[in-house]
């Protein structure tokens, strides 16, 4: 009786902790599934890390990982400093006549454009030290020297620009 209690609650939790153990490294590549335990509170904190997980990968979808990271470890907070104000570069990308693009192409074959055309751009923004800021339309907001300090981003800007 004792060897299935133990199994009864170790087996959940060895799950439970190897997925916690993935979430604090913001390793969000195997999906939160749904894990079973018969003892109702081991099952409280799987429905509870499920949820956790979900909620954290809908924040890295929307805000740069970096980012997420640094709030998750304490290193950005008002108290630490990280919120001060510094310089950075800003860029702008859109594509040249999207708008007139837009009224002569198929909705597919736009999609197609726009999707490829903002994968490429976030590669070349993402390895030249910057961060995606924001999606506006077909334009593309990008910053360099934040989150992260950055020395020379104003150059690594111009790498990206050429890259471009």
């Amino acid at each position: 009786i004792a060897a299935g209690c133990a199994l009864l609650l170790s087996r959940p939790l060895a799950e439970l902790a190897n997925g916690i153990d993935q979430l604090a490294v913001l390793d969000l590549r195997r999906p939160v599934h749904q894990m079973f335990s018969r003892v109702a509170e081991v099952s409280r904190c799987q429905r509870s890390f499920e949820a956790l997980g979900r909620g954290l990968d809908a924040f890295a979808r929307y805000v740069p990982r970096d980012v997420v990271r640094m709030v998750m470890s304490g290193t950005m907070s008002r108290e630490s400093g990280a919120m001060d104000w510094h310089v950075v570069t800003v860029m702008f990308s859109d594509i040249v006549g999207f708008s007139a693009m837009c009224e002569v192409v198929d909705l597919e074959m736009l999609r197609r454009v726009t999707t490829e055309y903002l994968q490429r751009m976030c590669w070349v923004i993402v390895s030249t030290g910057g961060a995606l800021d924001k999606f506006i339309g077909d334009c593309i907001m990008a910053l360099w020297n934040a989150p992260r300090t950055l020395p020379g981003h104003q150059l690594a800007a111009c790498h990206a620009a050429l890259k471009m």
